[in-house]
């Protein structure tokens, strides 16, 4: 694992970013089904009958991915079996549906409970403008949420998952997936850049 974070930020440091988005996170097998395609297809197309998409609009990132995360805030902390399984799920069906529920909550926002406020205010603040919806801290009140309990359940209980927390976030499409992920890596090229100027 030591490795590979090493060879990330060399890559980090040296490759544009927009490279890095497919080669680390979006075009590859993730790392909990050591390269084996054919599972991870599987996979896939049971969840995605689930959420009622395709299979190819799901993408499994995070430190499941290749090993290490990539959260800006985590430290590059390694993947282990107490680590969640981060999916994307693109769908613009699913982000409009999404969307248009949080719009008209209305007056129905103050029956939430506080945290859940603050969900919809962040997703009114940060997530809708990167395209994105944060379903694991809103699904409960999104119109599809009993199918997508269901589907994650099922994933959460089917080898290689099973035993750990998946969490499906919604992007509108895969532009936005992208340039999510892309604002991602240039905070931690950002980070890393800072932490060279200070050990000098």
């Amino acid at each position: 694992m030591e490795e590979t974070k090493n060879a990330f930020i060399s890559e980090l440091l040296s490759k544009p970013p927009e490279l890095l988005a497919s080669t680390w996170i979006l075009d590859r097998i993730p790392l909990i089904f050591e390269e084996n395609r054919e599972e991870y297809a599987a996979w896939r197309h049971i969840f995605a009958i689930g959420l009622g998409v395709d299979a190819s609009s799901i993408v499994i990132i995070g430190s499941c991915s290749f090993g290490v995360s990539l959260n800006p805030y985590k430290n590059y902390k390694f993947f282990d079996h107490k680590s969640d399984i981060d999916v994307a799920v693109v769908s613009e069906y699913h982000f409009t549906s999404a969307w248009r529920a949080l719009r008209n909550l209305g007056s129905e926002i103050h029956r939430l409970s506080p945290s859940a406020k603050q969900s919809v205010e962040d997703h009114v603040k940060k997530y809708i403008y990167w395209g994105t919806i944060a379903t694991d801290r809103i699904l409960h009140i999104l119109p599809f949420a009993n199918e997508w309990r269901i589907a994650i359940d099922t994933m959460q209980n089917t080898l290689p998952t099973q035993g750990r927390i998946v969490r499906a976030r919604i992007y509108r499409d895969f532009d936005s997936l992208r340039a999510y992920q892309v604002e991602n890596l240039k905070k931690l090229r950002l980070n890393e850049i800072e932490k060279g100027v200070e050990d000098v």
